[in-house]
Formats: C-alpha cells, sequence, structure tokens
C-alpha cells in the first residue's frame, strides 16, 4: 500500500454491487466512486463472503459468476490477512457491538488500525457502530452526496 494515500475500508457489501445492482448506487457509480477514492483495502475474509454472495447470485440468475467474481476481486489494492492484534481488536468490536459473530468487526478493526474510514452497505451494522462512537463509519449512500 502506497504509505502516502490515504486508505479506505469496504465491506463484501459494496464489492459485489460494484458489478450487480444493489439498493442504493448503480455499479457504474460505485466503480467511479472507487477510482475517486483513496487506497481500498479489505480484511482477507472479504474475499470469502463476495465469492459466498456472487456463487450464491449466480445459481439464481443468469450472469457469468466467475467473470463478475473475477472483477470484484480486483478492487481493492491489499487485502490484509488478520494477524492476533486485529482479531482481538475484532473481539472487542463484537463487544462493543453486542454482536453474535464477529465477522463484521474485522472491518471496524482494520479500519480503526489503518485510521481509515469504513464504508459499509449494511444500515443495521452503520446504525450500531455510529452508536457506539464510531465516527469513522460511513454508509454507502453518503458516497453519492458527496461524503468521503
Amino acid at each position: 500500500m502506497n504509505s502516502f494515500v490515504q486508505p479506505l475500508v469496504i465491506d463484501s457489501n459494496i464489492g459485489v454491487w460494484s458489478i450487480v445492482n444493489g439498493p442504493y448506487l448503480e455499479p457504474k457509480a460505485i466503480r467511479e466512486w472507487f477510482s475517486q477514492q483513496a487506497t481500498i483495502v479489505v480484511p482477507g475474509l472479504w474475499v470469502y463472503e463476495v465469492t459466498s454472495v456472487v456463487y450464491r447470485y449466480g445459481r439464481q440468475k443468469a450472469v457469468d459468476a466467475r467473470q463478475a467474481l473475477a472483477i470484484i476481486l480486483d478492487t481493492p489494492d491489499e487485502i490484509i490477512h488478520p494477524d492476533s492484534a486485529l482479531a482481538i481488536a475484532a473481539h472487542d468490536w463484537a463487544e462493543r457491538l453486542g454482536q453474535a459473530k464477529a465477522y463484521d468487526a474485522f472491518y471496524l478493526a482494520l479500519a480503526e488500525q489503518l485510521g481509515a474510514e469504513f464504508w459499509t452497505g449494511d444500515k443495521r451494522l452503520y446504525n450500531r457502530a455510529r452508536q457506539v462512537g464510531a465516527d469513522f463509519v460511513r454508509f454507502v449512500s453518503e458516497a453519492s452526496t458527496g461524503g468521503g
């Protein structure tokens, strides 16, 4: 990762919506938004999440899921594989958020570790994170209103 470029953490929703229609922005708008933003960084679990979603979507729709997946997987500039410090931070975030599982918390932990914004397409996660003081968490629809 280029140390002079501000990192930006995105969740799997935003990655998938960069190819398939999502509820907030057209795929083209998301790709344009990416090109105007900083370095895109994701935790390693992002790869598993987008693969699972695209696989399921490809089975339901007549799309070339493999091609879509290849494009999505090319989105991040850097994939950070969790170490013990990130796992412990994710554990702490899951606890603060009151979550039953720690998957989403890895995104917050990574963004916090990098001093980056975390952009999500999960409204409940966004709302809960903001409630507990995570002001670095942004919701995808903010990208269309000049946020970020």
